[in-house]
């Protein structure tokens, strides 16, 4: 445990150092200023619509994948870059827990920048109507896309150098465009495992997120079994590569 921890404490250091943490404050502040500006003077009802229209969108569809896809691919990919890696591997511990403390690293990191960004704009709505039970579900909908996002491109980063251009297209072409396009695909939309945990919580947010949901079932239990099995999947896959690593 205490090797877990303190390979999270060096990764999230590692992650957030820099400008790179400025960068992401100011983009999560986006979907509050958004909602903030485009509120006023509206009745308590449409207060709630536009905040299940603009500030939503833009958490999920835009901080989110961009946070996720920097800090997933950066965990493993950058130390193997920079060739640091083959320290970090030297130590007696078992493969999959490295990779898990990537991952986990990655994930509180995301989480940290994106649960702000849409409990900001969440917070918005109480200030305006005295409503502030959107707080929690936007906050924890983040957290759960997060995790998904995290755990694809956790793998990404560790194959590629170029993780980020591939998983920018992932994000605005596939994610943004084609599943949009084709509603049966909705089921691997991995933005809409948010969403979904989000309208489990919010039913009331369906008559505004039902559209963009397609075929993916509300429930924030069936959100939060899905993000797990792919977490696993992605922390067995780079603990099996570490491996391999080691007997190269």
């Amino acid at each position: 445990m205490k090797a877990f921890l303190a390979i999270t404490r060096v990764t999230l250091r590692q992650l957030l150092g820099g400008k790179r943490l400025l960068a992401f404050g100011l983009l999560a502040l986006v979907p509050a200023v958004v909602m903030f500006l485009a509120s006023r003077d509206l009745t308590e009802t449409a207060v709630v619509e536009r905040f299940h229209e603009a500030p939503v969108a833009i958490v999920f569809l835009i901080v989110l994948p961009v946070v996720a896809l920097i800090l997933g691919a950066s965990a493993l990919g950058d130390e193997r870059r920079d060739g640091t890696l083959s320290f970090l591997i030297l130590r007696p511990l078992p493969r999959s827990s490295i990779a898990a403390a990537k991952l986990f690293a990655a994930w509180a990191g995301t989480t940290a920048i994106v649960g702000m960004s849409a409990a900001l704009a969440a917070a918005v709505v109480g200030i305006r109507i005295g409503d502030w039970s959107y707080i929690a579900p936007a906050a924890f909908a983040a957290a759960v896309s997060a995790l998904a996002y995290n755990a694809v491109f956790l793998l990404l980063g560790y194959f590629t150098s170029r993780a980020v251009l591939l998983g920018l297209v992932y994000v605005f072409i596939w994610e943004n465009g084609v599943t949009f396009a084709a509603a049966s695909l909705a089921n691997v939309s991995l933005f809409r495992i948010g969403l979904s945990a989000y309208a489990g919580l919010v039913p009331e947010s369906l008559v505004q997120l039902d559209e963009v949901l397609g075929s993916v079932a509300p429930g924030a239990g069936g959100a939060v079994a899905k993000v797990l099995v792919v977490a696993v999947l992605a922390v067995l896959a780079a603990g099996s590569l570490l491996r391999r690593r080691d007997l190269l």
